[in-house]
């Protein structure tokens, strides 16, 4: 004879109640049935203790644990009823164990980088290299006017020579008697008519350059202007092509080009004017 298990003897249609047994110790014995979905019945029996636990929460978060209960827990008492309430698992938030030290390390890395540019901006200036000013050589007011501005000043006169300078300094070639001076930055002028192209985006690099004025001709320096922190594009670019011809054809053909999303400009620098 096969032995059956005692929830196929009990009738599909009728489950047994929920039982609840208070034990001498205090704890609470809770009996349920529940029917599988392949239609057997088993049972659910867990042992519950009771315990009271304070914890600080939020003023609001009391209050609304005070408020009454409606529907189908109407009249019940204050707590979460196991019968229709499934208590979850409580989560609590902990911070990492470093990050105080973090913040503190960003801190000091901050303050050490805000150092660090006080100290370069102290020790790097700009000095122009015409009349020794703290400006651009671009934008000197004397830049026109070297010479005249040397007597103004009453800049030193060149030592001779075999003159004794009394400390036996090394006297450079360009400042001995009978040199002539070095020819300036404004005095340099490209071989080749020279071109000058705007509106470049900031990742433009010289590669590039070359190949957008390599179908107009041979090119003898291409030059693009780069900032010096950021080592990126400035917008503008110099170009110098090996005849005049091969420029003016870069000119028509570049100025209002579509390159890299931005409309171009190409014009003549004030050199080759």
């Amino acid at each position: 004879m096969e032995k059956t298990s005692w929830a196929d003897e009990v009738d599909e249609e009728q489950v047994p109640e929920r039982q609840v047994v208070v034990n001498s110790d205090g704890t609470k014995t809770v009996t349920e049935h529940r029917r599988t979905p392949s239609g057997r019945t088993v049972r659910l029996t867990r042992c519950i203790r009771d315990k009271i636990v304070h914890e600080h929460v939020n003023r609001a978060v009391a209050e609304r644990k005070q408020w009454a209960k409606f529907g189908a827990e109407r009249g019940s008492s204050p707590g979460p009823n196991i019968s229709t309430t499934m208590v979850g698992e409580q989560v609590w938030l902990r911070l990492s164990q470093y990050a105080a030290q973090q913040q503190k390390e960003a801190e000091l890395h901050a303050q050490q980088q805000q150092e660090e540019r006080a100290k370069a901006g102290k020790s790097s200036y700009i000095l122009c290299r015409v009349c020794r000013g703290q400006h651009f050589t671009a934008k000197c007011p004397y830049k026109d006017t070297l010479v005249p501005l040397e007597e103004i000043t009453g800049a030193a006169e060149t030592p001779d020579a075999g003159a004794d300078t009394g400390r036996g300094s090394y006297v450079p070639p360009h400042m001995r008697a009978g040199a002539k001076p070095a020819p300036g930055m404004r005095d340099r002028r490209d071989e080749g008519p020279t071109i000058r192209i705007t509106n470049l985006s900031e990742y433009t690099q010289k590669e590039d350059v070359e190949q957008l004025c390599r179908p107009f001709g041979m090119t003898e320096r291409v030059h693009v202007a780069k900032d010096r922190e950021t080592q990126l594009c400035r917008g503008f670019a110099f170009v110098s092509f090996m005849d005049r011809e091969s420029a003016e054809r870069a000119i028509a053909r570049l100025n209002g080009y579509g390159f890299d999303h931005l409309i171009l400009s190409a014009e003549w620098s004030n050199d080759a004017r």
